[in-house]
């Protein structure tokens, strides 16, 4: 039955973005997402085809269908009207990055408060959620903003160390680990304020993906949530309890 339901191998889109997903030593995608939808495709029979595009482009493709899957996206109503929604393995938290030598310039503690420095260049990394506080005030920021979307977080997080921009929105999965990567020096750090953002989902394209294959992964997760699979894995990756609500 699990055949019928997968008929052909399921292309995943992705991109560099560990933990969660990046190329292991071996060429092939690894990290934590990954791992998960391994396993929950061997659970139901289905084979995956792994494509590294752009997040923006992963987005747009599964939006037309000639991408299935994407992994750790937020959702929002703009994406809910092209796909379908798998749940329960990961959870986010966002926060306002800068330089170290310039926290004290950056009194922030809710979105309104960027309106009253003066002129802010705001970086976010482009097709990515913030949540819905972030999502809704990033539709109209006051004049004062300027929103700077850059195509990667690793070049915004460049572009902050540089001065070419003031601050940087950001989710502290994703931040700590690309900052890795980067010279030490200017120093980014997190600002105080953090925004609870609820989980991210496997999202399956509704043009190329059926409900009932939708809910096959659905279940698997569920199934490996309720045999402990996904705490295991989520505390060998960072090393934590899963941060169940």
């Amino acid at each position: 039955m699990a055949g019928g339901i997968c008929g052909k191998p399921i292309q995943v889109g992705w991109e560099e973005r560990p933990p969660y997903h990046y190329q292991g030593r071996d060429g092939r995608p690894a990290g934590y997402s990954v791992e998960l939808l391994n396993q929950a495709a061997a659970r139901i029979g289905c084979s995956l085809a792994y494509r590294q595009i752009p997040w923006s482009r992963t987005l747009q493709e599964l939006r037309l269908g000639t991408v299935d899957v994407a992994m750790q996206a937020l959702k929002t109503p703009e994406r809910e009207a092209y796909a379908c929604f798998v749940p329960g393995y990961s959870s986010s938290l966002v926060r306002l990055w800068a330089r170290g030598d310039r926290v004290a310039h950056w009194p922030v503690s809710q979105p309104q408060d960027l309106g009253k420095l003066g002129m802010v260049r705001l970086g976010v990394t482009h097709g990515d959620s913030y949540g819905e506080v972030w999502d809704r005030w990033l539709k109209a920021p006051p004049g004062m903003v300027r929103i700077d979307a850059g195509e990667t977080l690793a070049g915004s997080l460049r572009k902050l160390q540089l001065g070419r921009i003031d601050l940087l929105l950001a989710t502290m999965d994703t931040a700590p680990n690309e900052l890795a990567r980067l010279p030490q020096q200017p120093a980014i750090v997190a600002l105080s304020p953090i925004w609870p953002i609820g989980g991210a989902f496997y999202v399956f394209s509704k043009r190329s993906v059926s409900p009932e294959l939708c809910q096959a992964f659905a279940g698997a997760l569920r199934d490996m949530k309720r045999d402990g699979v996904v705490g295991r894995l989520y505390r060998s990756r960072f090393n934590i309890a899963y941060p169940d609500p």
